[in-house]
């Protein structure tokens, strides 16, 4: 039976990248992105509400998003949505869902400080393969 787990995301980055390294030398960055969304009640008042989405990526789209991303950039990213779970040090069992990127798209201009600003779409032709490792992570 045929199935999809495919995630779309156009939003800003609500922080700057947090970069970490496994044992093994495999860069991680952890991305916070914000979506936004409005809609009308009943009565004709306008809600904004924003989502915020937590991103995973590996090497070696993490070492551009390293490179580039900054707080406040658009990026597009797409990805899988993962669950995980685990136990805290006190035994509590936490959950979390989290997407992690397949695909990245660095939008709007890359300041530079010698050059101005360039525009930089990183969508290597061998897509990353299915590398979440969540085994390794250090929770």
């Amino acid at each position: 039976m045929a199935s999809v787990n495919k995630v779309i995301i156009l939003g800003n980055l609500g922080k700057a990248p947090e970069i970490g390294h496994l044992e093994n030398g495999r860069m991680r960055v952890q991305l916070t992105v914000a979506t936004h969304d409005s809609y009308k009640t009943k009565e004709g008042q306008k809600i904004n509400h924003t989502d915020w989405h937590e991103i995973v990526l590996w090497t070696p789209h993490a070492e551009v998003a390293a490179q580039y991303l900054t707080k406040g950039q658009q990026v597009y990213i797409e990805g899988k949505l993962i669950h995980r779970c685990y136990t805290d040090k006190d035994g509590t069992q936490k959950y979390f869902v989290q997407i992690v990127g397949q695909q990245l798209v660095l939008l709007g201009g890359i300041k530079s400080k010698n050059q101005g600003v360039h525009v930089i779409n990183h969508m290597p032709q061998n897509r990353l393969e299915d590398h979440d490792d969540m085994g390794e992570l250090p929770l």
